[in-house]
């Protein structure tokens, strides 16, 4: 699993004084950084390899500016060049924000198309294959 904890940053809130909905993506995506190094140990756009395919979203609770969240990561299903990347945002008190997943292909941007996952990929996307306890199912 993949983590990483955050405070909710005024400029992230809306006019309703919490996070703009678009946000709950920016931190699914803050999240993935550590699963990104497993295709680009060094983050180098230049030889970037994944593509999101699809995201979604389920809203459980609003989340105000200064909230120390921790947002989590794994990997729930593998295919032959595409994984499916579970989310889930909990506040300090342990209350669940937020569920979502999110679909990456590992691509290859000259020629436009997929590239299946190595033994070794798919061994590493593995290692990161359980949500935390108590997580909420997804909705769709």
């Amino acid at each position: 699993m993949f983590t990483h904890d955050l405070f909710v940053r005024f400029s992230e809130c809306d006019s309703l004084g919490h996070v703009n909905n678009a946000m709950y993506l920016t931190y699914f995506e803050e999240a993935r950084k550590e699963l990104f190094r497993i295709f680009n140990p060094d983050l180098n756009i230049s030889s970037w390899n994944l593509i999101l395919a699809s995201t979604s979203c389920d809203f459980l609770q609003e989340v105000v500016y200064a909230q120390k969240l921790t947002v989590y990561g794994w990997i729930s299903q593998l295919g032959t060049s595409s994984f499916q990347v579970e989310h889930a945002i909990e506040d300090e008190q342990g209350n669940w924000i937020a569920r979502g997943k999110a679909t990456l292909l590992q691509y290859d941007f000259t020629l436009k198309k997929a590239v299946p996952l190595s033994a070794e990929v798919r061994r590493a996307l593995l290692e990161h294959s359980e949500g935390p306890a108590g997580v909420p199912a997804l909705r769709s």
